[in-house]
Order: structure tokens, then C-alpha cells, then sequence
């Protein structure tokens, strides 16, 4: 294969690991080839900064900020597979937008009091098993994922605490979600960001889409589920916060030492006709406890 080829196997698989694994070599010998290249526009990334969409008609659905929890499947999370189940036909792709695990073990924050955190493992195998759910419902619609400010402490306590394993497999989140494509951002057309977190606070969704050089901005973080409309000049942009698949009472959650937040489960549904995105569409988990999704109870 041509330095060309094996730069396109890295970019179809999301990176040099699974691209390795894809190919059935080393990585150090992929990591060769690639060097050896005569292109000079090949690049070396571990993480893709951005996997681009083309969306003329159709749909995605976003998900963020589930903060998979061990031996808890919340509503969200079965009401975004059953939606994903019953609008196949219509979707082009699924998108977990960042904060699949929470990380309270490798956490910089302090431990508060004799507050719960779990393993880093059986964080891991909630995110595996979870994440699993949702690829056997999505058949062949193309799995994407941004990086969350929680994904980032599996890295990066690994890559501070232990450098010298830098390449072995299983040291990056992403080796173990290869069916997933990661990067930081989603582009959707020519209009779209789909990324983790922008601006902060109440007004995010807001500041997102006023300071967003023209484009729809999408993020999660706030774990805040709404579309904020704005024209400028004739040009119309939503700023969208795709809530969260988590639970408000998980034990992740424990820093609030029981304050009010305004956050919302739930996730957000977006759909494109002749390359225009339609008004935003969501699914929020109710009082009850029960989902409706365009009318139709999902869980």
C-alpha cells in the first residue's frame, strides 16, 4: 500500500491504532510507513480534530454527557436506542457528544467527604456495555463521538503518570470503542459544529451561536437540553444543548451537595431537507419518569 492508502485507512478508522488492527500490522510499522512517506501532508494524529458529515436530507441524533454509571441503564439512554430502533431509515449517523464516563477516580477534583466513586474499570465496562446497546440497534448508521472534558482523565492520567506506555495498546479511551469514530468535533455540512463544550454557564447555548462565526454550534456540558434562535442580518443559527443520557440523582453527581441544577435528560434530534437544518427536535425524560419522542412514548 501507498503512503496515500495507509493515511486513508488511518482517517476511515479514526486513528493509527485502529487502523493498525484494521490492517492486521503493528503499529510501530504502520507509524513507519506513514513516516517514510514522500507526502509531505500525511499526518500523524492520534485523534482526528475533526470527522466531517454531508447531510443533503436527513437526520442524527445527539446524545451527550452520559456518565455511564455501573449496574444504572437510565431512561435517556433506553429511550435514545428506541428512537435510533424506530427512525433508522431516517438517520445518517449517531453522535455521543462527550462525557461517555465520569473518571471520579482520576478526577483533579478532591474527594467530598466519604463520597462514592467507581473503579476506572467498572466505569469502563459500563461505557463498553452500554455503548455496545446503541451499536446493536444502529445496524450500519455511522457511530461518532467527541472528546469530553471527563473522557480526557482517561488519557491523560495515563499519559502524566506513566509516558513511557505511550502507544501500547488500551492506554487511550478510544482503543477500547473501536466502532466509534473520535475526534473533537463533528462538522455537519457547511453550517454545523457538533462539539463537547464551548462557552459555559446559563446563557452558553446563547453565547455559542452569537459568537459562532455563522454556524449552528451544538454542544453538551451544560447537560441543559433546549435551541436558541438567533438572526443576524437576515441569517438564521441555533445554538443546541444536547442535555444529558445521565440521571441528576447518579452518584457521579455527588458534588452537589444537594443544590438545585437545571439540568435535563434527554437528547436532541436533529434533521437537514435540501441542506437547510430544520428546527431542532428533542426527547426529554419527564417528572414521571416516562420519554415521548414526536409523540410517540419511547421509554
Amino acid at each position: 500500500m501507498t503512503p496515500g492508502d495507509l493515511q486513508k485507512a488511518v482517517d476511515s478508522h479514526g486513528g493509527i491504532r485502529p487502523a493498525a488492527r484494521a490492517l492486521g500490522i503493528p503499529e510501530s510499522t504502520l507509524r513507519g510507513k506513514l513516516s517514510r512517506g514522500d507526502d509531505v501532508t500525511l499526518l500523524l494524529r492520534e485523534r482526528k480534530t475533526v470527522n466531517d458529515l454531508a447531510i443533503t436530507n436527513g437526520s442524527v441524533i445527539i446524545g451527550s454527557d452520559a456518565h455511564y454509571s455501573p449496574g444504572r441503564v437510565t431512561t435517556a439512554h433506553k429511550a435514545f436506542c428506541n428512537v435510533i430502533a424506530e427512525f433508522k431509515s431516517e438517520l445518517r449517523a449517531v453522535i455521543l457528544n462527550g462525557d461517555l464516563l465520569d473518571g471520579g477516580q482520576i478526577s483533579r477534583h478532591g474527594r467530598i467527604g466519604w463520597q462514592k466513586a467507581f473503579s476506572v474499570k467498572d466505569e469502563l465496562e459500563a461505557v463498553q456495555e452500554r455503548t455496545g446497546e446503541i451499536e446493536a440497534v444502529s445496524g450500519g448508521l455511522k457511530l461518532l463521538r467527541t472528546t469530553g472534558n471527563h473522557d480526557l482523565r482517561f488519557d491523560t492520567r495515563l499519559s502524566q503518570h506513566a509516558p513511557e506506555y505511550e502507544g501500547v495498546a488500551g492506554f487511550a479511551l478510544a482503543d477500547h470503542l473501536p466502532a466509534w469514530h473520535d475526534s473533537y468535533r463533528v462538522d455537519i455540512n457547511d453550517d454545523t459544529k457538533v462539539i463537547h463544550a464551548v462557552a459555559n454557564g446559563m446563557h452558553a447555548a446563547y453565547n455559542n451561536v452569537v459568537k459562532g462565526a455563522g454556524f449552528h454550534v451544538v454542544t453538551g456540558h451544560t447537560h441543559r437540553l433546549q435551541a436558541v434562535q438567533f438572526r443576524g442580518f437576515g441569517q438564521l443559527r441555533y445554538g443546541i444543548e444536547t442535555g444529558m443520557l445521565a440521571d441528576a440523582d447518579q452518584d457521579e453527581f455527588h458534588y452537589l451537595t444537594g443544590r438545585n441544577a437545571n439540568w435535563q435528560s434527554g437528547f436532541a434530534y436533529l434533521t437537514w431537507r435540501d441542506g437547510e437544518l430544520l428546527y431542532p427536535e428533542f426527547a426529554a425524560v419527564r417528572d414521571d419518569g416516562k420519554c415521548y419522542f414526536r409523540g410517540l412514548r419511547v421509554a
